[in-house]
């Protein structure tokens, strides 16, 4: 090989010095972003730990009060003994999922919101309360929300002009059978149609009797009238029950029961008068 072969162009090297200076920027930049992303996650760092020991430290930063929103069926003091809140700790330092938690063993409670104002030192407490749906009667009486929850005993203070459900067991109800489950959700659904009425709506509901065999049966506030609905499709049902009962007003005394566990039609049993009924011999 020639001593020209053996020497680089000077264009050639150049070249790779240019190359060479182009990496040596490329990773100079990597590192730098790096190392500013460690300072900045240190610096934020530092100064969440600083703001957390200022907040303990700082004496009026305590809790100043509690406020409570959205009580109907419960009352605040109930609602504050629950909370168990030290007005003595520091706003910071208090659990809100912890004080959320142990509001929730309230049976009114459905939802419980907390929060902090720092403006007012103030503990912001906001209530969703269970909204009952009907009663229900098993080894006593209980109160239904919308989710088929059976959620406290029925006492006098509650309201309690709902229909009553009937018909299951209470083991397999408080043990959330699935079929019982169903039924109280079935009956929950037809609730919701007849608030929708205006013809036959729940204050025409004395009960509503559930059944894993034969489904629905509503009794009638007035007469007790029982009106057989079965299983499924309850809307239309209603609808071809409301098409009978002007037509049977008059005569509604009479009626034993009706069934409308049928596709397309509502059977009404007329009851016999006592003379008209056959002599046993």
């Amino acid at each position: 090989m020639s001593r020209s072969d053996r020497i680089r162009p000077k264009g050639k090297i150049r070249r790779i010095r240019r190359k060479k200076a182009g990496e040596f920027r490329v990773w100079a930049g990597r590192i730098g972003k790096g190392a500013l992303s460690l300072a900045l996650l240190a610096s934020l760092t530092l100064l969440g730990f600083t703001a957390h020991e200022y907040f303990q430290r700082v004496a009026p930063l305590n809790v100043g009060e509690v406020s409570i929103m959205g009580c109907m069926n419960v009352t605040e003091s109930e609602l504050v003994s629950l909370a168990n809140v030290d007005f003595k700790a520091s706003l910071a330092n208090l659990d809100l999922r912890e004080i959320s938690s142990r509001l929730m063993k309230h049976p009114w409670v459905e939802k419980a919101k907390v929060k902090r104002d720092w403006s007012r030192r103030a503990l912001i407490i906001e209530v969703q309360e269970r909204i009952p749906q009907a009663l229900i009667l098993l080894d006593d009486l209980y109160l239904v929300d919308r989710h088929a929850e059976v959620f406290k005993k029925a006492e006098p203070r509650d309201q309690l002009d709902f229909p009553v459900l009937t018909g299951l067991d209470t083991r397999e109800v408080m043990e959330r059978d699935k079929q019982a489950v169903n039924l109280v959700g079935q009956a929950l659904e037809l609730l919701g149609i007849l608030r929708q009425r205006k013809i036959f709506t729940p204050r025409d509901v004395s009960e509503i009797h559930l059944s894993k065999q034969n489904g629905l049966t509503i009794f009638t506030l007035k007469g007790g009238i029982p009106i057989r609905l079965g299983s499924g499709g309850l809307a239309d049902k209603i609808d071809r029950l409301e098409k009978v009962l002007p037509d049977l007003q008059p005569k509604i005394k009479e009626v034993e029961y009706l069934d409308i566990n049928y596709p397309r039609k509502v059977v009404v049993k007329m009851r016999v008068p006592e003379k008209e009924k056959p002599r046993k011999s």
